[in-house]
């Protein structure tokens, strides 16, 4: 007997995309790819889980409405991972393995009723860590790809290695902003101070030395606080910076290329993200 196949001949099957999946989202605009960049373990790939959890809850932009995704299956995976278990607590999402580089999209609607294709990369920090000391490093051209593909990046200071490495770690991070800047031309760059619930215990001469020497290093900056713990409810540093640093970018360097789509507005009592949630 003939085993079936229970493989989708179906294009889409709402995973990240790779590279050569990108056309699924360029054939009816140009999207605009944002960067999310840092070492490994400061929180990039828990930074998209959260996003998306606070999303999905009915966090808004400010000048964006959610009009759909092409990834939901793996924004599902990243959402998951932040609820709380049976045994308690609550288990992040693992490392982004060495040799991947995808990404995951959010179709997004203006003010305007026009759709803009956002795709957030997801790679690993490791690459960036090889990038940030040799850009030419034949290991690091996932992160090459990235930055000179990206309109704008959010680079990422993990508090918690700056508080167990001190210098080591700003060194990094200053490394790792060096390269950013040397071909930045006026890409917009937010600093995302992760696990910023610790930031407290940051030496004050550390802190000050980063955020003289990155307000110099980009044109167009500016810094956020975010935490994936929140203390009160709401708690600005979860569920309103999350959001806000996005917010942020597009309000710098969202500009259509070519025809937007207007889509047709169906859907005036629920957004279209909930809907599909069922919630």
């Amino acid at each position: 007997m003939q085993k079936l196949s229970l493989k989708s001949s179906l294009p889409w099957t709402g995973e990240a995309l790779a590279i050569e999946e990108l056309g699924k989202v360029t054939y009816r605009n140009s999207p605009v790819l944002i960067g999310v960049v840092g070492k490994a373990d400061a929180g990039k790939t828990t930074y998209l889980a959260m996003l998306f959890t606070l999303l999905l809850r009915g966090g808004m932009f400010k000048d964006f409405s959610f009009a759909g995704t092409k990834t939901i299956q793996a924004w599902d995976k990243l959402y998951k991972t932040l609820q709380v278990q049976q045994a308690g607590g609550v288990v992040f999402p693992d490392p982004t393995p060495s040799q991947y580089i995808r990404f995951l999209h959010l179709a997004l609607r203006n003010r305007a009723n026009r759709l803009n294709d956002i795709l957030l990369s997801d790679i690993a920090g490791e690459a960036f860590s090889l990038w940030a000391t040799n850009r030419n490093d034949v290991n690091a051209e996932n992160a090459r790809w990235i930055y000179q593909n990206a309109s704008a990046f959010i680079l990422f200071i993990d508090c918690e290695d700056l508080i167990k490495r001190k210098s080591l770690a700003k060194n990094d991070i200053l490394d790792m902003a060096q390269m950013l800047r040397h071909d930045l031309r006026s890409r917009p760059v937010i600093t995302v101070w992760s696990k910023s619930d610790k930031k407290h215990d940051v030496h004050p001469k550390i802190l000050e030395k980063l955020k003289d020497e990155l307000s110099e290093f980009f044109p167009v900056f500016a810094e956020i606080d975010i935490s994936n713990f929140s203390y009160d409810d709401p708690d600005i540093l979860v569920h309103k910076n999350n959001i806000s640093v996005l917010d942020f970018l597009l309000s710098k360097i969202f500009v259509p290329v070519g025809s937007d789509i207007i889509i047709e507005d169906d859907n005036k009592d629920k957004d279209i993200f909930l809907k599909f949630k069922n919630l």
